[in-house]
């Protein structure tokens, strides 16, 4: 028989929602973990090692443009272990793409530079990032649906919520393992510092699979599993039948995706490469930004759970248009004390809209075609927004000759972008009556 810690009173420490609230944080926080540290890495390193000989600004964008290459595989992860969340179970899934997240990880930091290798070491590291892309994926949709359907009612923005907190606290811990690195001497960063922080990963893997293998399964599939209510084929399934409002999902995620690869990747890049701000001042304000973000979130998700969600999603992007001229005018100031105050009120007004826009998706969709409709919505979402973003930024930042400004207005239109489309998905999710009553819904039959 299992046994199970428990209180003196005889009660588990853990509830199964809470131990898969906790399971969520902590492997979205391993992913992310190992996704940030690339981001990073594509501003303060590979251009210099994998792009040598390129004029600046070209190396730059040659490196982000390797930064999206992960963001090509996350919709061919997203379908891949979609299907197999919705055919198998989201836990023996998110397993996976734990694993295959650390192997790439780690093989990224035992890369040998151009100098060593000629261009197989780009080519390398296209290939490791993709493969960072299909894991990470797979990851997300899968960890928010093993919260949100062990969640009570009631409680699902709450638990999703606690799944969300995994990419702030992933931000957090990629600069604070690359800030004392980042004061080695240029010789001795690019020779073996900057690799540090990715071969970290396999230890953070290692407690990320000890913690996601004691869940439980969920209870939603679990029923569908019983009843042999399993979709046949998920991903034709959501396509055919779900399409418009994956569509909607998608312009939904515009704003939470893209303001943190902005403030994370290409104002990173900006006060280094531009300004002239040495690269751990930076990673300092970037990790301001982070602990911002890892602090706003649970506000936004008890406010939301009382409020409801459309309203703070409202706030959160009324907020954002306001810090986006902000943030501008912080980096035209060259202060950098304006500069972390300006990418600190972008990171929350996004971080507002981020912290409960998965339990809309949750609700948007049913049980059968979840995790491939959620995955695939917000992957695309990266693609199409976040990884985009600092290559598009400096575009056009180069096309208005140094302002900032087109960055801004590209901005706006993806707040109001966002706004549009969370305005249809809420009025869309009050008649997705079986998302919200998950026992309904198991007891008809599929679609």
């Amino acid at each position: 028989m299992r046994r199970t810690s428990r209180t003196p009173t005889g009660r588990p420490w853990l509830s199964p929602a809470h131990k898969a609230g906790l399971a969520g944080l902590v492997g979205t926080t391993v992913e992310w973990y190992d996704f940030f540290i690339f981001s990073t890495a594509s501003s303060l390193v590979f251009p210099k090692l994998f792009f040598p000989g390129a004029p600046q600004a070209t190396g730059l964008l040659a490196s982000f443009a390797t930064f999206w290459v992960g963001f090509l595989g996350r919709p061919v992860g997203a379908a891949l272990f979609g299907h197999f969340g919705d055919r198998l179970g989201r836990k023996r899934s998110l397993v996976a793409t734990l694993m295959l997240m650390g192997a790439a990880t780690a093989g990224i930091g035992l890369l040998p530079s151009y100098d060593q290798a000629g261009i197989t070491a780009p080519v390398l590291l296209c290939i490791l990032r993709l493969v960072q892309g299909i894991a990470v994926g797979g990851e997300w949709g899968g960890a928010v649906l093993l919260a949100g359907e062990h969640a009570p009612q009631g409680r699902r923005v709450i638990l999703t919520a606690m799944v969300q907190q995994g990419a702030p606290l992933a931000s957090i811990l990629t600069s604070a393992v690359f800030l004392p690195f980042s004061r080695l001497d240029d010789g001795e960063f690019l020779a073996w510092g900057w690799r540090v922080p990715f071969l970290l990963s396999t230890a953070l893997m290692a407690v990320g699979l000890v913690i996601r293998l004691k869940v439980p399964e969920s209870p939603e599939f679990e029923g569908l599993s019983a009843q042999e209510w399993v979709a046949p084929a998920p991903v034709r399934d959501a396509l055919q039948r779900h399409f418009p409002k994956m569509a909607v999902c998608v312009g939904a995620c515009a704003v939470p995706v893209a303001g943190t690869y902005l403030a994370g990747t290409f104002v990173l890049s900006w006060a280094t490469v531009h300004i002239g701000f040495p690269r751990e001042k930076v990673l300092g304000v970037v990790l301001c930004a982070a602990v911002a973000r890892f602090l706003v979130q649970p506000v936004a998700a008890i406010a939301a759970q009382r409020l409801g969600v459309a309203r703070i999603c409202a706030l959160g992007l009324a907020l954002y248009l306001f810090a986006i001229p902000v943030t501008v005018l912080a980096l035209g100031s060259g202060s950098l004390v304006r500069i972390a105050l300006g990418v600190c009120a972008l990171e929350s007004a996004s971080a507002v809209v981020y912290a409960v826009i998965a339990a809309l998706l949750v609700d948007a969709f049913p049980v059968q075609v979840r995790y491939t409709a959620i995955s695939l919505a917000q992957q695309l979402a990266g693609v199409l927004f976040g990884g985009t973003a600092p290559a598009l930024a400096q575009t056009l930042v180069a096309a208005g000759h140094g302002s900032l400004w087109p960055v801004a207005l590209y901005q706006a239109f993806l707040a109001v972008l966002s706004a549009s489309c969370l305005l249809a998905l809420t009025f869309a999710s009050r008649t997705a009556t079986a998302a919200v009553h998950p026992r309904r819904e198991v007891a008809n039959a599929p679609e």
